[in-house]
């Protein structure tokens, strides 16, 4: 009975001594290369049982950064012409003017013409210089008169101080020409003194507002009267006389009739006596014969 148990007790061992003679004799595998983990080396084994963190996901590369297009800003335009109402409104003590420019409209116009390239001299009084008037005089005028008052202080082309100086007299104004006693002032200098005079008024300039060489305002200290709204027009020239036609020789006419000479005509009544009276005296002195 002993024997049947060691038997099978040795077969065992037999069995696995040849087997280590076997995996003595075969080559050695080759070292698997190591496996990235993402659980630390210093865990123990017993933790190798967790579940494996996905791998790790390849990123694209990042796309190229593009430099903003840049769009220029189309170049600014002409920024037109000056305002003329903030401009005096800036200055101060011009409430009244800027109201005749806005009642008559003039500040259109003057936008306008400054608007085609043209240039343009203002003469500004200031409020108390309308306050200085005969009162009533302002409000007497009619809405073309102030029209017209308002162009009386403005000059068609541009003047700094120094082209005062050869102002050519009399100088136009908006208003109108410088004949039959249209609309124009004389302008003179006296050093840096500049004068105006209307045949009404005499002003002088006080002070420049703006300039822009196309554009003068000058502030005057009295308020511009025109001629021609206190003194009548000159009367139109009188036409000249048509020349009479020129009488014909008689000396050279055939057919004409002789005139007497005023002197001959005047001895025929003495002749004529003479030749009535005597033979009257004759007849008388025969009819007194024959009747005795």
């Amino acid at each position: 009975m002993d024997y049947n148990l060691a038997s099978p007790f040795l077969v065992l061992i037999l069995f696995l001594l040849q087997f280590t003679c076997i995996l003595a004799q075969a080559p050695a595998m080759a070292p698997m290369p190591p496996t990235q983990s993402s659980a630390p080396a210093s865990l123990p084994l017993a933790q190798s049982s967790a579940p494996a963190s996905p791998p790790p996901t390849i990123s694209s590369p990042p796309a190229p950064i593009l430099s903003p297009i840049v769009v220029s800003a189309p170049a600014p335009g002409p920024s037109g012409p000056p305002n003329v109402i903030k401009i005096l409104g800036k200055a101060g003590s011009c409430s009244t003017f800027i109201k005749l420019l806005q009642i008559t409209h003039e500040v259109g116009e003057i936008t306008s013409y400054l608007n085609k390239s043209n240039s343009l001299t203002m003469f500004v009084p200031p409020d108390g210089a309308f306050l200085n008037l005969k009162t009533g005089t302002l409000n007497s005028f009619s809405d073309q008169r102030k029209a017209d008052l308002v162009k009386f202080h403005i000059l068609p082309s541009y003047f700094s101080l120094s082209q005062f100086q050869t102002a050519s007299n009399p100088v136009p104004t908006q208003a109108g020409g410088t004949t039959n006693r249209e609309f124009p002032i004389n302008i003179t200098t006296n050093g840096t003194a500049v004068n105006i005079t209307t045949g009404i008024v005499n002003a002088s300039l006080t002070s420049t507002i703006y300039t822009d060489n196309q554009l003068a305002i000058y502030q005057v200290d009295k308020v511009l009267l025109p001629l021609k709204f206190f003194v009548p027009p000159l009367p139109p020239a009188p036409a000249p006389e048509p020349s009479k036609p020129q009488k014909d020789d008689p000396s050279s006419d055939s057919s004409s009739v002789n005139v007497v000479p005023s002197g001959a005509t005047s001895l025929l009544p003495h002749m004529f006596r003479g030749m009535v009276y005597p033979g009257s005296f004759f007849f008388f002195s025969v009819f007194s014969v024959y009747m005795s």
